[in-house]
């Protein structure tokens, strides 16, 4: 996302499947600014119901406080392959799961649990995005 938005909209016009990435500013770590930065690219590669030109495939994107906001027709991520070896993470709970392999299915678990949006949803006077700029001294 830290190319011209006019970049991705002639790549949907162009091809079956775009990929689309978080970083920078509008990194899948800050899950309200990624999302209404997608939200409002996405809208102008959308037919007239809101369902996508193209497939579009999420970069670092299966957390759900985006996936579930942004017609993703895919999504992949890290997250599971970081986060299973974090001890700290299970030690504790009284159900934490055995196995380095359980932890993995209890993750993907909770992952596959949600949906990703099927069309966007975009309401012009709510969802406009207004980027913030840096404030400098």
């Amino acid at each position: 996302m830290n190319e011209p938005d006019e970049r991705f909209i002639r790549l949907c016009h162009e091809f079956p499947r775009v990929c689309i990435g978080s970083m920078g500013e509008y990194d899948a770590k800050r899950p309200r600014a990624c999302r209404a930065k997608l939200r409002d690219l996405i809208r102008h590669v959308v037919d007239q119901y809101g369902y996508p030109i193209t497939k579009i495939h999420g970069l670092r994107m299966l957390n759900k406080d985006i996936f579930t906001h942004v017609p993703l027709s895919s999504a992949d991520s890290t997250n599971v392959a970081r986060n299973i070896g974090i001890d700290k993470s299970w030690v504790g709970s009284p159900y934490a799961p055995a196995s380095k392999e359980t932890r993995t299915q209890v993750l993907v678990e909770r992952i596959e649990s949600f949906n990703s949006a099927s069309s966007l949803n975009y309401n012009a006077e709510r969802d406009v995005f207004t980027p913030q700029l840096a404030f400098e001294v």
